[in-house]
Order: C-alpha cells, then sequence, then structure tokens
C-alpha cells in the first residue's frame, strides 16, 4: 500500500501515496544508482520530448545535475535562464545562473570545453544582472573570471564577455573604463568577423558615449548596430537597445524631434514583440525628450509610465531621475527629494553610480533651498571631484550648470528668512559678497564644456542662466546676447517652453 495508480491513459502511471514514503526509498538507493537513474531518465526524456524540449528545461537540468553529466545539466540551466529571463522572471532567472555557475566552478580542474562553457554561460548571465541593476556583483564576477576569459585565446568570446564588462562600468559610473572595454570588444568583434559581437559593442557604445561628450560618435555606433540588428531578427535587445542609445544621445541637445520618433518606435516594437523593456525604454525616452522641450507635467506622465511598465528592478529606475527633475525644475523640492532618496538608496546598495551622483547632485540645491546652505554646497563640490575622477564630462558640465544656479539665486532669490540666515550666517558671509563672480565663473565653464560637446539644448539653457544673472545686475548688453543665443539655439532644438523663456527674457531687457 505505498503507491496508488495514478492514471491507464496513454500510459499506465504509478506515485507514491506520500512523500515521505518516496524519500524513504529515494534515500536508501546507493548514490551511484541514483546517479545512473537520474541519467536514464533525462536521457529518455531528451528521446521523449525532442520536439518540445523548452517545456522540460528546468526538469531535464535537474536530472542532469543528479545525474553524471554536470555540463549537460548545466547547458540546460541556462536554457531555463533565459527562458524565465524571457517571461520577466528575472529572479528565477538568476536563481538558475548561480545554480549554472556553481556546477561549473566547484569540480575544479575544469577541461578546455568547460572553460569556453563558463565564459558562455556568463555572457548569457549578462542579461540577468544588468535587468536586476546588481552592478557590483556584475563586476565583482566578471573581474574574477576575466583572466580565464583572456586565457581561452577566443577573440568571440571575448569580445562579448568585454562587452559586458564595457555595460556594466557605464551603469557603474565609469563611462572611460566603459569606453575602453567595449572599444576592445568592437576590435575583437571585427577581427573574429563575428557581426553580433560587433552589434552589441556598437549598441552599447552611444550610452558612454553621451556621458563623455561624444555624441557624434556615439550616433554614428548606434547607426551600425540598427544596421547589423537587421541581421538578427530574433534578437530583441540588439534591436531596441541600440534604437534607445541614438535617442538618448539625440535627446543631449541634438534633435529632439528625434527622440520622439524613435520613442513612438520603441513603443510600437515593444507593443508587437510583448516587450516590456522596449516599452519602459520608449516611455523613458518620451519622458527625455520633454524635459529638453520644458515640459515637466508631459515629463512626469511619461516617466510614470515607464516605471508602470517595468518588471525588472533596474528598468523600473530608468525613469526616476527624469521624474525627479521635472519636480526640481517645477520647484517641488520635497517631491523631487523624496524621489531622489529612493534612487540613491536603490542605487547606492548595487553600485549603480551613474543614478547614485545624479541623485546626489540634486539633492544638494535641494538642501541649499531647504536653508542647509553650506552643507549643499560642499555635497556639490565633493561630487563634482567623483565626475572628474570618473570622467563624467557631461555630468561634470551639468554640475557646473547648477552651481551657476546655485550662486545665482544668492543674488535673485527671495531673501531668506531670520533662522535660516541664523543658521547660515558665516556662509552667506563668506560666499554672497562673491556671488556674482561665482556664479558667472560657473556658467561659463558650462557654457565652455556644452559647447565643445556641441550639446545645444544644456547650451540654451546655461546661456539663459547666464543671461539672468547679467539682467539682474544690469548688464544688458551681455544679457541681450546671451538670451538672443539661447532663443536660436532652443529653436534649432524644437525646446518650445525654453523657446518662450528666452524670448521673453529678450524682449523684457531695455
Amino acid at each position: 500500500d505505498l503507491i496508488r495508480t495514478r492514471s491507464f491513459e496513454p500510459d499506465l502511471e504509478y506515485m507514491f501515496k506520500h512523500p515521505l514514503t518516496q524519500e524513504v526509498v529515494y534515500n536508501g538507493l546507493l548514490k551511484r544508482e541514483r546517479k545512473d537513474i537520474h541519467e536514464q531518465v533525462a536521457r529518455v526524456m531528451e528521446r521523449l520530448f525532442e520536439g518540445r524540449l523548452s517545456e522540460f528545461y528546468e526538469t531535464l537540468a535537474y536530472h542532469f545535475a543528479l545525474g553524471r553529466s554536470g555540463n549537460k545539466a548545466v547547458e540546460y540551466l541556462v536554457k531555463a535562464g533565459e527562458k524565465s529571463l524571457a517571461r520577466d522572471a528575472v529572479e528565477e532567472a538568476h536563481e538558475y545562473y548561480k545554480k549554472a555557475y556553481d556546477i561549473l566552478t566547484t569540480k575544479g580542474d575544469e577541461t578546455e570545453e568547460e572553460k569556453k562553457l563558463l565564459i558562455d554561460m556568463l555572457n548569457s548571465w549578462g542579461y540577468v544582472y544588468y535587468s536586476l541593476g546588481d552592478m557590483k556583483a556584475f563586476i565583482a564576477l566578471f573581474e574574477s573570471n576575466k583572466a580565464l576569459a583572456e586565457s581561452l585565446g577566443d577573440k568571440a568570446r571575448l569580445g562579448m564577455f568585454y562587452a559586458w564588462l564595457g555595460i556594466a562600468y557605464y551603469v557603474a559610473g565609469e563611462p572611460k573604463n566603459s569606453y575602453d572595454y567595449l572599444r576592445s570588444a568592437l576590435d575583437l568583434g571585427e577581427r573574429a568577423g563575428d557581426r553580433k559581437v560587433v552589434g552589441y559593442a556598437c549598441a552599447w557604445l552611444p550610452w558612454t558615449c553621451a556621458f563623455l561628450g561624444l555624441f557624434d560618435e556615439g550616433i554614428a555606433y548606434g547607426n551600425r548596430a540598427q544596421e547589423i540588428a537587421k541581421s538578427f531578427p530574433s534578437d530583441q535587445y540588439l534591436y531596441f537597445k541600440s534604437l534607445a542609445g541614438i535617442c538618448y544621445v539625440y535627446a543631449w541637445g541634438r534633435d529632439i524631434e528625434k527622440v520622439f520618433e524613435g520613442a513612438k518606435r520603441l513603443l510600437d516594437y515593444g507593443e508587437e514583440t510583448s516587450n516590456s523593456r522596449s516599452k519602459v525604454f520608449g516611455h523613458f525616452m518620451n519622458a527625455f525628450g520633454y524635459i529638453k522641450k520644458g515640459d515637466m507635467v508631459l515629463c512626469r506622465k511619461e516617466s510614470e509610465k515607464a516605471i508602470d511598465s517595468a518588471l525588472d528592478p533596474f528598468y523600473a529606475s530608468f525613469s526616476k531621475p527624469n521624474l525627479a527633475i521635472s519636480y526640481f525644475m517645477d520647484g517641488r523640492f520635497q517631491e523631487a527629494e523624496d524621489v531622489l532618496e529612493s534612487l540613491l538608496d536603490f542605487s547606492e546598495k548595487r553600485g549603480i553610480g551613474m543614478f547614485t551622483t545624479l541623485a546626489q547632485m540634486f539633492l544638494s540645491p535641494i538642501l541649499i533651498a531647504k536653508g542647509q546652505m553650506k552643507q549643499g554646497l560642499k555635497k556639490l563640490e565633493e561630487i563634482q571631484a567623483v565626475l572628474l575622477k570618473n570622467h563624467q564630462r557631461l555630468y561634470y558640465a551639468l554640475s557646473e550648470y547648477l552651481l551657476g544656479q546655485v550662486y545665482t539665486q544668492f543674488i535673485t532669490g527671495p531673501s531668506p528668512g531670520f533662522s535660516t540666515m541664523a543658521k547660515n550666517i558665516g556662509f552667506l558671509v563668506k560666499s554672497v559678497p562673491f556671488a556674482e563672480k561665482k556664479a558667472e565663473e560657473h556658467f561659463s565653464k558650462a557654457i565652455t564644456l556644452f559647447r565643445e560637446m556641441e550639446a545645444k539644448g544644456e547650451l540654451g539653457e546655461a546661456l539663459l542662466g547666464l543671461g539672468r544673472l547679467y539682467k539682474a545686475k544690469r548688464r544688458n548688453e551681455k544679457a541681450r546676447d546671451c538670451f538672443s543665443e539661447a532663443a536660436n539655439l532652443f529653436e534649432e532644438c524644437d525646446a518650445d517652453l525654453y523657446l518662450k523663456q528666452a524670448n521673453e527674457e529678450l524682449s523684457s531687457v531695455k
């Protein structure tokens, strides 16, 4: 009475009446017998379900792992991970990859085939780590296996490995490291004649190039990736990631209409393929475009849509900077602070440096607005040192613009209340007499950097800020020059609301 009949048709099947009975019987088998039986079960399943193996990846991995074919177990664990990732179960996918990694790294004395299998597995695992946003663990894992990848002498494998390290360092806020790895990946892919490696390197390079202020180069890489993506129609990531990268570069003051065009293509592609990640990028790029146009209301709507569309932890954070900045630009500092603190908490734990520095950068003027003037200014200057160290040229220019705005507020803003003045009297005595000079220096530095990068929208905003400073100090001729150039730049970029502001300022200067 230990088993009972489960079914008669289409085959006679039995099952244990109680799982404890099954466990006792299983543990009563010799380990060697168990391995043999698991191996036989897996081999039979491969034959029986040859045409529909994807339904049984997890079961096949389980039996091969307990059988005698560890490499087969890894093969099916990776397939199970890819399947889970495709249906947005990223945490589940991560567990499959961890099991595969443990199998390959605990036996010791790996064969050449197993070493290659390990690097292939890591290159597949990269998608999961990216979706999770855990850059600390991502970089640590890949750096610990870099010597092995380099020892194989396989250009294509190493190229893809370097490409993943490149994107990890980009997200970690180290664009120079990212650029070097991605360029190496591109070179290896070209020498190996592997178009997929070339495509992936070119898909990620626009993002890194934007941080470094290399806009023309970034667009060229993105367009090359889009061409290569046509040869891999089933590789959705290659297509939408490179398209989003092109939009990202255009958003930095090049052509806002192209940002919106690309965002529509990303959203349409997401609908056609049921790809939530492409939809997230589509809404994210729309939000970014609206920031550049100066429409903070629509930016918030698109940012919220991006967050709602996201099914992965990292993708859910993409539009939080846009959301926070839209609140900040509208003077809704508490709401901006809430979003930035949430983003900072998520990013610091995972080593997402590109969000950490951005959150800290915008939290600094909020501290100043709340009356913590010395602390806010000190934090912003500390962030600048980090940006310079990590070659974040674009964000450094943005920080100079913010400093210009901060010092301008000391001159043109409302007078602080008595309690604020009392808390900051020493700071105000030292800073206010030099505020005009400081503001002009910071705006001028931002203008120089944005002009060098040809970041037209940002250049326009910096000129608008400097013009307002000159207007406040009755330096009208200089103010007119700034407002006039800013208006031309905003018109060129289709930044309608900023264009209206610049024209209003221009007409107000006698």
